[in-house]
This record gives structure tokens, C-alpha cells and sequence, in this order.
């Protein structure tokens, strides 16, 4: 099984940058389970990402969000959506990505998002201890997603 791990975030926006702490734990704990994990990370998604997501088997997305999430994570999976999130290539999203692939004829991989509530996204390299707590959840809620999903492959 692959797996490609992609966190993103400004680093030097508080919050936004919990996706590039994040990814690196969950990549960390998928090698503990001797699963084969490649790891990107950057400040916003690229058009080509798709050449490293093609021949993955799960790709997970981690990024803050600004909305508010009772457990303050939320985990979902992704299908491929072509519209673009804003005005121009800088707001491509997850879905487009996958869209994006789509339409150079590549197999998408099982996708999910990962979203961690922001709480605030103001100039600062220390990221909330709000965010941090949701992100502890995310962490937990994604080995448990993992584990059942594993569960089920071997199952099949």
C-alpha cells in the first residue's frame, strides 16, 4: 500500500500552519505500521501534484480551516470536482486536483481531506492551543479511520 501525505499551510500564519505539523506525525505513524508513505508539504497545492499522486493507493490532505468543527477536526473523503475555489490557480483546491487527473486520463487514488479548525491566522510562527487540540483529535480520528480501513482490505 502507498500512500502520499500532503500538508500545506503559511508557516508564518498562526494556524494555517497545522497541516505542516500534522502531516508529518500521521506519515510518521503510517511508517510505524509499515505502510510506504511519501510526504509533501508546502504553502498552497500545485497543478502538479497530480504526477506524485498517481500511482498512490490513499492520499491525505491536511490543511486548516477557518470553519469551526464541533470536534474541531472534520476527516471526508474527496471525489473530483473541476471547479476552481476562487479566481485564479492559487485557489485550487483537494477536489480539483482530482479532477485535474480526471482529465489526463490518471487513476485517482482513495483521497480524503483532513481539515483542523483555525482559530486565528494572524503573523506568528506558534500555532494556537486550540488548533493543537484538534489537531490531537484529527491525529486519533485518522489512525482509527486507517485501521479500519485496512480492515476492510484485508477483509476483501
Amino acid at each position: 500500500m502507498k500512500v502520499f501525505i500532503a500538508g500545506f499551510g503559511n508557516p508564518y500564519r498562526e494556524d494555517d500552519s497545522v497541516g505542516l505539523y500534522v502531516a508529518p506525525l500521521v506519515a510518521s505513524w503510517l511508517e510505524e505500521q509499515g505502510v510506504s508513505v511519501s510526504i509533501w508539504s508546502g504553502q498552497q497545492l500545485l497543478p502538479e501534484l497530480v504526477y506524485d499522486l498517481e500511482d498512490m493507493d490513499v492520499v491525505v490532505f491536511v490543511d486548516a480551516d477557518a470553519r469551526q468543527f464541533p470536534e474541531g477536526y472534520a476527516l471526508e473523503e474527496l471525489d473530483a470536482n473541476p471547479l476552481l475555489e476562487g479566481l485564479n490557480i492559487h485557489s485550487m483546491g483537494q477536489a480539483w486536483l482530482l479532477s485535474l487527473m480526471e482529465r489526463l486520463g490518471m487513476v485517482k487514488p482513495k483521497t480524503l481531506l483532513l481539515s483542523i479548525s483555525g482559530f486565528s491566522f494572524n503573523f506568528s510562527e506558534i500555532i494556537t492551543s486550540q488548533c493543537m487540540d484538534g489537531a490531537k483529535k484529527a491525529e486519533e480520528a485518522f489512525r482509527k479511520w486507517w485501521k479500519e480501513f485496512i480492515s476492510l482490505q484485508e477483509g476483501e
